[in-house]
């Protein structure tokens, strides 16, 4: 835990200090599924491929994703909101222009500080890198601290099989219950075929609907093939920016 007074950090106040100048979409991915986070890098890299100039904010325990992305990252944001690093030397950057963030203990302080989250995101999007999607991959049970609940569209994956159903919701039922989240957008993962998808989609949102009040949407599959990015990866990140990019300023 920080010390009170954190927020006097000349870097903290650099990240708060600024209103939103430019509008940045968040899409928010709990990490509690017990499965690795590839899917997320891949679709990083989908968003990439469509023009999109996405900054990962990767707030998992370990590196994961960061690494899954092909990323060895030396600092944490927390260096920079100390001041002991710029932006530059703790971002790191994939080949086709992820930016990626290892923010674990940047975020703790950032939560600890008590500034709103709206202003963490509203200082990457005036940066000169020109970001304009955040995507947020933390702990479920920490979720709700930097993607409120009113506003944010949880992206969850769905695996084939009883397995990968228990799992998917069971975290939906964590964030719907605990924290007061109404609406969620899976993927489909582990190369489940559009019928089942569909059918578990289905399944799970009557379920979900019954028992959460919560709705639950079907942004597609991702492509078994994990090569380059098919056309049907893209047309499932238009779909993720379209569904599940909330505006950061209403947060």
């Amino acid at each position: 835990m920080f010390e009170p007074g954190f927020d006097q950090a000349s870097g903290l106040r650099r990240m708060v200090a600024p209103p939103m100048a430019t509008e940045l979409g968040l899409m928010a991915f709990p990490l509690a599924l017990g499965m690795p986070p590839d899917w997320i890098a891949r679709l990083a890299h989908a968003l990439r491929a469509l023009g999109a100039r996405p900054v990962v904010i990767d707030a998992g325990r370990g590196d994961g994703l960061s690494q899954a992305l092909g990323l060895d990252l030396q600092y944490d944001l927390l260096d920079y909101l100390h001041g002991a690093a710029s932006f530059d030397a703790v971002a790191g950057v994939t080949p086709d222009g992820v930016h990626v963030l290892r923010a674990e203990q940047g975020l703790e302080a950032f939560v600890a500080s008590g500034a709103p989250a709206r202003h963490l995101y509203g200082a990457l999007a005036q940066m000169t890198h020109g970001f304009d999607v955040a995507i947020l991959a933390m702990p479920a049970d920490e979720l709700a601290c930097m993607a409120d609940p009113l506003c944010a569209v949880p992206v969850l994956p769905l695996s084939p099989g009883e397995e990968g159903l228990v799992r998917t919701y069971t975290t939906l039922k964590q964030l719907a219950e605990g924290f007061g989240y109404s609406r969620f957008a899976l993927v489909g993962c582990d190369g489940a075929g559009p019928t089942h998808t569909q059918r578990d989609h289905h399944r799970i949102a009557g379920i979900a609907r019954t028992y959460l009040n919560a709705e639950v949407s079907l942004a597609g599959a991702l492509p078994v093939d994990g090569s380059g990015t098919p056309a049907g990866l893209a047309r499932l990140a238009g779909t993720l920016i379209s569904t599940a990019a909330t505006p950061c300023s209403l947060h």
